[in-house]
């Protein structure tokens, strides 16, 4: 296999330097150019034909919000991994580069020597360089082999699992699905837009939402999802109500979780969320696992589950769980996911119940949302 050619596209000369040097000392990556500007990085991907791009956002001449803009027609799957720093406007910038085609982003880190930076870089940039380019991390050995391409048929379904008391948001009498969870991470905010974006207004089940996001980003999140889907979305707060007609987004920093509430006047009980600060799961916080495995606890078989692209297995025993209570779970397909790792994972685990193109999951979603659970689930081809 060649050699993962890298083009940096950063004003500082300190940044391009280090970068340079990790490249240099890790098996597998060349540079294969380097640009102070959006500009000339335009000009060097043309030359250099580069597999991922390492951009920095703040530069002279053209930014890297406008190199993505004049980059994307003509590149529309080059990987392009966002470094930018954390002070004030930049993670807003960040988010909106997201929106603008940028593959994933990693922060600048602050404060680091030499030896700490090289150190951060090839602990936390080189492994994302390979998932964008889908460059296995060895050539050879366990879990590096493709994923196949048969069809991926619905996994024997356990009996379901019958509503705890009397009145729970999702009784198992009805068959209908009653909430719908989601999670996502690398390439993520794009495609939770693209999942949810045609959704109507009406949909009929609560959406509770993970992206792998820091808390200082997570209003820019719901903001930019906002603006690109028909239903309301809203950062899901403490104690607040699992109700339908909203997207609730999960704030960075916290597990999103769902919990029976206290019951009402009718005796019966309602669900509302619950914000958990306690340990990362899969170096994450919010990690997708623990709202797929409260979710499966409160409504058992009416869970609907939603794993979209991102790096990691963060959503395996979530999904695991929604499997065994009877729930289904979707999964994004290879083909338009920018890291199949975290659907990947579960559709290799035979927890799968389709496996989708992006632009097939609105309809999907919206025909499971209003028909019974008996409905055969659909078979699709992995791609």
């Amino acid at each position: 296999m060649s050699d993962l050619r890298v083009l940096i596209v950063d004003d500082s000369v300190a940044v391009r330097r280090a970068l340079t040097e990790a490249l240099e000392r890790e098996p597998g990556f060349i540079m294969c150019g380097a640009a102070p500007n959006g500009a000339l990085g335009l000009e060097l991907v043309e030359r250099s034909q580069p597999d991922v791009i390492v951009l920095d956002l703040e530069m002279p001449v053209l930014d890297g919000l406008d190199f993505l803009t004049r980059l994307r027609p003509q590149h529309p799957r080059l990987p392009v991994l966002v470094y930018s720093g954390t002070a004030g406007h930049a993670n807003e910038a960040t988010l909106e580069a997201l929106w603008r085609g940028a593959s994933d982003y990693l922060l600048k880190p602050q404060g680091l020597d030499a030896a700490g930076m090289d150190a951060f870089l090839r602990a936390e940039m080189l492994p994302r360089l390979r998932a964008l380019a889908r460059v296995p991390a060895a050539s050879s050995g366990a879990g590096t082999a493709a994923a196949p391409r048969a069809v991926i048929a619905p996994p024997p379904r356990p009996a379901p699992v019958a509503s705890a008391r009397a009145g729970d948001p999702a009784p198992g009498a009805t068959g209908y699905p009653g909430v719908l969870v989601v999670g996502a991470s690398t390439g993520g905010p794009r495609a939770l837009a693209a999942a949810l974006g045609e959704l109507p207004p009406d949909f009929p089940l609560p959406i509770a939402a993970v992206q792998h996001m820091p808390l200082e980003m997570s209003e820019f999140l719901a903001s930019g999802l906002a603006a690109n889907c028909r239903m309301r979305v809203r950062l899901a707060e403490d104690g607040g109500a699992v109700e339908p007609g909203a997207i609730w987004v999960a704030p960075g920093g916290a597990h999103l979780m769902i919990a029976r509430g206290a019951a009402g006047a009718g005796g019966s009980a309602r669900a509302c969320f619950r914000l958990d600060h306690g340990p990362e799961e899969n170096g994450c916080r919010p990690a997708v696992d623990p709202l797929f495995r409260s979710a499966a606890s409160v409504y058992g078989a009416g869970t609907l589950a939603l794993v979209l692209t991102g790096m990691g297995q963060d959503g395996v025993a979530g999904a695991r769980a929604v499997h065994a209570a009877g729930g289904r779970v979707l999964v994004q397909d290879e083909a338009s996911s920018v890291v199949w790792g975290m659907p990947g994972a579960v559709a290799r685990a035979g927890l799968a119940d389709a496996v989708l193109p992006l632009a097939q999951l609105g309809g999907e979603l919206l025909a499971r949302a209003r028909a019974p659970r008996a409905l055969p689930p659909r078979r699709a081809e992995a791609a």
